[in-house]
């Protein structure tokens, strides 16, 4: 893609983007951050499209940079309430009432309960169908800990569900 024009970034955008702000919006637990962190994300790509040589490696490349961001966002706001000397509450607070109705809020709950390393890894393994290698890759991580966040965030998953296995 080297010398790609604004033709090819707005096809990247508009084959990337849903994706993009998914996996943002589930690393975030809120959607208009999840929001910000993506357009940031579009931005920098932009910037940086002389970067990516081959095209194929544009949903990696992707997915790299919007966690990065992401990172890039907790660790700002940790300094800040770090700085302010507070605690900040949790921008999604879970609900103290009784469990929700349904699997898919079951498991959007049980995803939460995951670290924002296990929620990334199993996202894109198990969602985008990203190897392990190229999650470790988009993740910046080495792939065993990539394939120890799968396992890990596997356990904690299916002892949050237990309750659909008997069923």
């Amino acid at each position: 893609m080297p010398g790609a024009g604004t033709d090819t970034y707005a096809a990247l955008v508009k084959t990337h983007q849903g994706q993009i702000r998914a996996f943002l919006r589930r690393l975030c637990r809120n959607a208009a951050l999840a929001d910000d962190l993506a357009q940031d994300t579009f931005l920098r790509a932009f910037q940086n499209m002389d970067k990516i040589q081959d095209s194929a490696k544009a949903k990696s490349w992707l997915f790299q940079i919007a966690y990065r961001i992401f990172l890039d966002h907790v660790r700002k706001q940790k300094r800040r309430t770090e700085l302010a000397g507070e605690n900040m509450p949790d921008p999604d607070p879970t609900p103290t009432q009784e469990a929700p109705q349904g699997i898919k809020m079951d498991i959007e709950q049980a995803m939460n309960t995951l670290s924002p390393e296990q929620r990334a890894a199993i996202m894109l393994c198990l969602s985008y169908g990203f190897s392990n290698a190229e999650a470790a890759k988009a993740l910046n991580q080495p792939l065993g800990t990539v394939k120890s966040h799968i396992a890990r965030g596997k356990d904690k998953l299916r002892a949050f569900l237990c309750v659909y296995e008997k069923a």
